[in-house]
């Protein structure tokens, strides 16, 4: 306590201020400032001797001692962050006198981030060390789902006596979860379809008859060697029509001989021995269903059953589809697809037997479910809470984000998110299984501490505090 203003001021007075404890006879000379009874402060302490008047030679009087007292006092007038006692001290911090921190009625101190804190007392330090606190002395909020900073850092004993606001940043609101992914119908976009085996060629009308060059004619029962897609000699060459007749030879006997495309399929017919021969994109990965027929006419029979195969190359066989029959497509693939019959009996005469094939571009979308809110921020010393984000909607079928759980106040733990939603529809498992259901959210973020070392703290408390300790 510093010694009086005014009046009388005995030798027992200045013996019990600068000299506590002990019992000896008092002597000015041992009371000049800068000597033993009364150090002298460092060159980097900025604060402020509580003896500065004290003369450090010369004439002394015991009016020199009014106001004074023992120690280092450095009073926060005006707001401030990260105050660090050793930097305030300096060389100071570590010399067995007393040392005071004033936070002014108003003043708020506060800490610029998670890793700071707004007071830090760091280890080594000598002599008291008294924090008085009128003002505000806040932590930094956590961000979303994690745990807000701390207001107080006592690394070394010290005596806080608070009759003001002392507060641990919030935590920070928890995240929500994402949507589950849902699944809708739909047509895919068919593109790239290219006529591979039938365009005629030199100009003239007569189709290429080209084929993969793993397909061996000569192997397959009734291809006899030939990948002609004309008739036999016995009757008319049935003519073909390319890609929505757009290679029609003249003289054909049935101009829907060709290749067709659609907003819901793609599809081929004809009469003569084949084999067809195209290759096509689709726009959505999915599973697709092939349906085919051979139909059997007055003019034959026993030409066995329609092929066909699908491949991601066009030197190599792929998979053997019949009617009915599913594949998994991935979007924005060139697949190749050849269409035959499996025996056409051997005999020379597959004309008015229509071979038919339709894909069906229907198939069943995987759709994103809507984004996870994001988590509010805790509150700091310069910002209040912040309030958890909406989810985002998903796509059709799927599960809308959950919302992210709204920021601590100062000293409190951050909201819960909330699960995302579930998606619907039907379950598929190509090229991801689906629906899903929601993500989990994560959970708020739990305060700071106002004091993190309150076993080097005595506090005398009055005023506010919030948060946990440690």
């Amino acid at each position: 306590m510093a010694l009086a203003a005014s009046g009388a001021i005995s030798f027992a007075n200045l013996r019990d201020e600068f000299s506590p404890g002990s019992n000896t006879s008092v002597s000015f000379s041992d009371y000049y400032r800068q000597g033993s009874k009364i150090k002298a402060k460092a060159g980097n302490n900025n604060a402020v001797h509580l003896a500065a008047d004290v003369p450090t030679s010369g004439a002394i009087d015991l009016s020199d001692f009014y106001s004074t007292a023992r120690g280092f006092q450095f009073t926060i007038s005006s707001a401030a962050t990260n105050q660090n006692l050793s930097t305030i001290f300096g060389n100071d911090y570590a010399v067995d006198y007393p040392k005071i921190v004033v936070v002014n009625s108003g003043v708020t101190v506060g800490a610029t981030a998670t890793n700071q804190v707004a007071i830090n007392v760091p280890a080594n330090a000598a002599g008291s060390i008294t924090i008085n606190n009128a003002g505000n002395i806040y932590g930094f909020g956590g961000t979303a789902g994690n745990v807000g900073g701390d207001a107080i850092l006592a690394a070394s004993e010290c005596t806080v006596t608070n009759t003001g606001n002392i507060k641990s940043g919030g935590g920070g609101g928890g995240n929500g979860g994402a949507g589950g992914k849902g699944v809708a119908s739909v047509n895919a976009t068919l593109s790239e379809f290219v006529d591979e085996g039938g365009v005629p060629y030199g100009g003239g009308n007569a189709p290429a008859n080209d084929a993969p060059s793993w397909f061996d004619a000569g192997t397959t029962p009734g291809y006899g060697g030939s990948n002609n897609l004309n008739g036999a000699g016995s009757v008319a060459d049935r003519k073909w029509g390319g890609v929505n007749q757009n290679a029609q030879q003249s003289g054909s006997v049935n101009t829907s001989w060709g290749l067709y495309t659609s907003s819901t399929n793609f599809s081929g017919s004809l009469a003569n021995r084949g084999p067809f021969y195209c290759s096509f994109k689709v726009s959505i990965s999915g599973s697709y269903t092939l349906s085919s027929s051979s139909i059997t006419s007055t003019y034959g029979s026993g030409y066995g059953s329609p092929v066909i195969n699908i491949s991601t190359s066009n030197t190599s066989s792929g998979t053997n589809l019949s009617s009915g029959q599913s594949l998994n497509l991935t979007a924005n693939t060139t697949y190749y697809l050849v269409g035959y019959l499996s025996n056409i009996g051997g005999g020379t005469n597959l004309y008015y037997n229509n071979f038919n094939f339709s894909f069906s571009l229907g198939t069943n979308d995987i759709k994103s479910g809507g984004a996870a809110g994001a988590g509010g921020a805790g509150a700091s010393y310069n910002a209040n809470a912040g309030s958890g984000g909406a989810g985002g909607s998903g796509g059709t079928n799927a599960g809308s984000g959950g919302a992210g759980g709204n920021g601590g106040a100062l000293g409190v733990a951050g909201a819960n998110g909330t699960v995302g939603g579930n998606g619907t529809g039907t379950g598929v498992s190509f090229p991801s299984s689906a629906p899903t259901n929601g993500a989990a959210a994560s959970s708020g973020g739990a305060a700071g501490n106002y004091i993190n070392g309150l076993s080097n703290v005595t506090l005398n408390n009055s005023g506010t505090v919030a948060g946990n300790t440690a």
